[in-house]
């Protein structure tokens, strides 16, 4: 259960929606408190606060809610346009990280959260009873201004984060931090894993599909105690699986008609619609080789971002180097091994940070020299129908 509500937080937090509600839930107690709480300032002539009239009050508020209605649709115009940009460019797997992004979400939930607060003091300001006060359309203004402030800050980030270079050293930092927290430091103290267990298992089948975001590594450790049993994973983080396959072997096998048992081995592998990057080390690898993949293309063509994301991936696999190997076996309290779980391997994620780019890069050259060829073989063609022409001419 736990895991799966981190990877449900996980899905959250890189949400675009999750901390702007949070902020308009925010705004929504200030103007009830500028409203209702008493501060001894209501009537006061203090220079900052709003001297209007309650006739004023909403004419004035009008306005800012008309204003910060435009300022919104502009921040959001341009967000859409910069994720549009970076799909095209980088690849649609990088929206991800933008939608993460903290300070795309706080200006964002700002503006959104600042309408929220004038329409209801605007609202207050309609009623019968007492006129609003002057400390809320006061609250209002200064978060208008601050909303101007922001705005120019926040397409000065926006422009800053698509530059292909910026994306490359942002993604290979949480390549790095995800190396971190991982990989263990380097040890010799796990436990070794039986050797005949692919053999003498009996398999575990999935009832459903998709990619493995998590696995619970501990609820299944805990299962297999209590069943005597030992467990093989056969999927990892990161893969793809299709119902019907097999998701784990058991021994002894009569543990595998434990339903049970097979169900909880089942529901400690959080599978989703789309990869993760919290048991997936090859994640962001991918999202990195993904950006060089469409720099090399023929519609790109730009070798300088590509040789940056090589550059950028040699730095981290020189971090993982660094690195224990992941660990892949799990015993109990009593030291009994009772998981044994498929991970990535150095040469697996060596594999994924280059392979794919070296064959693009082979593929480009081969395309380059196929077109120079043809383009020889066109001059050539053209040199040899003017000589024949010119020969016809003298005979």
């Amino acid at each position: 259960m736990m895991t799966r509500l981190i990877t449900i937080w996980d899905a959250v937090r890189s949400s675009l929606w999750a901390l702007p509600l949070l902020m308009v839930l925010v705004a929504c107690g200030l103007a009830y408190a500028a409203l209702n709480v008493d501060v001894g300032l209501r009537g006061s002539s203090v220079w900052f606060l709003f001297s209007g009239g309650s006739s004023q009050a909403p004419q004035f508020l009008s306005s800012l809610v008309a204003a910060m209605i435009t300022m919104a649709t502009l921040a959001v115009s341009i967000t859409m346009v910069v994720l549009t940009l970076a799909a095209q460019q980088l690849g649609p797997r990088l929206i991800r990280s933008f939608m993460g992004d903290r300070r795309t979400q706080v200006a964002l939930g700002l503006f959104v959260a600042t309408v929220v607060y004038l329409l209801l003091i605007l609202r207050s300001s309609y009623g019968k009873g007492s006129p609003v006060s002057n400390l809320a359309v006061t609250g209002g203004t200064v978060l208008v201004l601050i909303c101007v402030a922001t705005l120019l800050f926040f397409v000065h980030h926006l422009a800053h984060s698509i530059i292909a270079d910026n994306v490359i050293d942002r993604v290979g930092a949480q390549l790095d931090d995800d190396a971190a927290r991982l990989l263990p430091e380097k040890t010799d103290d796990q436990p070794k894993a039986p050797s005949d267990i692919d053999r003498r298992g009996a398999p575990v089948l999935l009832t459903y599909g998709g990619y493995v975001q998590a696995v619970n590594i501990n609820g299944i450790v805990h299962a297999a105690a209590r069943a005597g049993a030992v467990v093989s994973l056969a999927i990892r983080p990161g893969q793809h699986a299709v119902p019907g396959r097999t998701v784990a072997l058991v021994v002894p096998k009569s543990a595998a008609r434990d339903d049970d048992f097979c169900e909880a081995i089942r529901s400690a592998v959080v599978i989703g619609r789309e990869r993760t990057a919290m048991q997936d080390l090859e994640f962001s690898i991918r999202q990195l080789v993904e950006i060089a993949l469409r720099a090399l293309s023929p519609g790109i063509n730009d070798p300088y971002t590509a040789n940056a994301v090589v550059d950028r991936l040699t730095l981290s696999i020189a971090f993982i180097m660094t690195r224990g190997d992941a660990k892949s076996v799990w015993a109990d309290a009593d030291e009994k091994v009772r998981l044994v779980a498929a991970v990535s391997t150095f040469e697996g994620i060596a594999d994924a940070a280059f392979n794919e780019i070296r064959r693009q890069r082979l593929l480009a050259e081969d395309l380059t020299a196929l077109e120079a060829r043809a383009k020889q073989a066109a001059e050539n063609g053209k040199a040899g129908r003017s000589a024949a022409a010119r020969k016809r001419s003298r005979d």
